[in-house]
This record gives structure tokens, C-alpha cells and sequence, in this order.
């Protein structure tokens, strides 16, 4: 019986266009509290957002990453990175995996961001994207890539540029559905040292235009409050943040109109800092 209600879930959120394909869906627990915006951000999960936004990244760095989405496990997302910089960039080695045990959606990544003077920063990142399904049904399996870009207008204001699966590589399961192209086009701005908003727009072309907003205010140099929303979903988010020396937490809350609240918790361990001016 349970499986049945957890199928009739997973249609129920692919013929909204909610969630489908979960996966591609942006991750850990900053993110998810500043309404899932992403694309002009810098920090560790750049590596599964924008990969872009690693290559300011100077700790060599290990992140997981859990979302409990409408509180059911059968629904959960799962993230996993590792990130060191290199005199050629810094590389990134990033694992996802969306679902259970009768249907999952898996994505291996790695990805390389290098700095082009003082403004302009490209990542690149190579995936193969794997669906399992339970039973008599064959497995699924596609590789393609994405690519990102992050101009710095000022030292307050930055601009980010996502696109994935450009080339439109596709790959089609037992319900028909391909792999989307993504876009995502959008800013962050510092108001003040302690207050930044962010804000983009995304394109999908499985699903409807999207616009998200998000703010962050910094109490003290270790305890972050967020906030943010998606407007083509509904979604509402708020979060907590916390930078220790050698970890960072960050906790999101989501609720969709249409289907109820997701819980996100996402660690970051510094295993070790390369120069004093690394960004957290």
C-alpha cells in the first residue's frame, strides 16, 4: 500500500512540473533557504549549482548534503562533494542521488573552475546521469555537461550564468521524460558587509518559467539568517547558518503550497585552508 501512495506521489509531481527531475534540482542548505537561488553564488555547493562559483573557493573541502522532501524518505535528496584547489583551478568531484529504492535518479560529476583575472570566472563540469527502476524495467544512463560563468562587477555586486545539458543530450525512461535544458541567469549584491540579496530567472525547457529571490543577513561573523522565494512553485524558504573554523551548517525549511514542507541540512568540513583570504 505504501508504495503505491509513494507511486502516485512521483506522478503527482511529475505532471505539476514541480519536481521533475528532482535531481537537477539546486543544493545545500544555503541555497534551499534563499528561495533555491544559486547561479551567482560562491561557496562549496557551487559544485552542484554553478561550478562556476568554485574557483573562489580556496579550502580543500568535503559537503554532504540531505533534503527530506515532503517528509518522506522515499523522496529523498542526496548530495556528496569534494573540492581542492590546484594551481590549474580548482577541481571538483560531486555524487547525487534523488529517490529510493524502487526508483532512483543518480548523478556523478567533475567539475574544473579557473579564475581569468580579477572579474571573470568558467567551470565546466562533465556528468553521466544514471535511472534505476525496480522490477523487470532496464536502467537508464546518459553523460552530458554543464557550464558555468561568474562576472564580478564590483566587490559588491557579482553575476552568474548556468546552463546545463546545452547540447541536449537526452535520455528516455519508461515515462517518457527527457533530460531538460536548464538556463539560470541572475546576481548577488552586497547592500551592506552583513546583508546581500541574490535573485534569478530559470529557464527549463520541461517546465515553466521561474523567478527567485532571496536574502541573507550575517547577526556575527558566525550565525547566518536567510530567507527567499520561487514564485512559478509557490515555494517559500527560510534557513539558519553556521560558520565554525572547521565546519559550516546550514539549515533550510520549504514549504510548497501544493505539497506540504521539505527539511534540508547540509555540512561542509574545511579539511584545509590554502591562503588566509579563502571564501567561506
Amino acid at each position: 500500500m505504501r508504495h503505491f501512495i509513494i507511486s502516485g506521489l512521483f506522478v503527482l509531481l511529475l505532471s505539476t512540473h514541480v519536481y521533475a527531475w528532482d535531481l537537477l534540482q539546486p543544493s545545500g542548505g544555503r541555497t534551499n533557504s534563499l528561495g533555491k537561488c544559486s547561479v551567482a553564488l560562491n561557496d562549496f555547493w557551487s559544485l552542484h549549482n554553478n561550478p562556476a562559483g568554485i574557483s573562489s573557493y580556496n579550502n580543500v573541502s568535503i559537503g554532504i548534503s540531505y533534503e527530506n522532501r515532503f517528509l518522506l524518505k522515499e523522496l529523498g535528496y542526496k548530495n556528496a562533494g569534494l573540492s581542492f584547489p590546484l594551481r590549474a583551478g580548482v577541481i571538483g568531484i560531486s555524487a547525487s542521488q534523488f529517490g529510493y529504492e524502487h526508483y532512483n535518479e543518480n548523478v556523478i560529476g567533475i567539475a574544473l573552475a579557473k579564475k581569468f583575472g580579477p572579474k571573470l570566472k568558467i567551470g565546466l563540469k562533465l556528468d553521466y546521469i544514471l535511472l534505476n527502476f525496480s522490477g523487470e524495467y532496464d536502467s537508464f544512463s546518459a553523460p552530458t555537461f554543464e557550464l558555468g560563468l561568474q562576472y564580478e562587477i564590483n566587490e559588491n555586486l557579482n553575476l552568474g550564468v548556468y546552463l546545463f545539458n546545452p547540447i541536449n543530450v537526452r535520455i528516455r525512461s519508461i515515462n517518457n521524460s527527457m533530460i531538460p535544458i536548464i538556463m539560470r541567469l541572475g546576481f548577488s549584491y552586497f547592500i551592506k558587509e552583513d546583508l546581500m540579496i541574490t535573485s534569478e530567472i530559470e529557464e527549463n525547457s520541461e517546465e515553466n518559467f521561474s523567478y527567485k529571490f532571496g536574502i541573507e543577513y550575517t547577526l556575527n561573523n558566525d550565525f547566518i539568517i536567510r530567507s527567499g522565494f520561487q514564485l512559478n512553485s509557490n515555494l517559500f524558504t527560510f534557513g539558519i547558518g553556521y560558520n565554525h573554523k572547521l565546519c559550516i551548517i546550514d539549515v533550510a525549511g520549504q514549504m510548497s503550497q501544493e505539497l506540504g514542507p521539505s527539511l534540508n541540512c547540509s555540512l561542509i568540513f574545511k579539511i584545509k585552508q590554502k591562503n588566509k583570504e579563502a571564501i567561506l
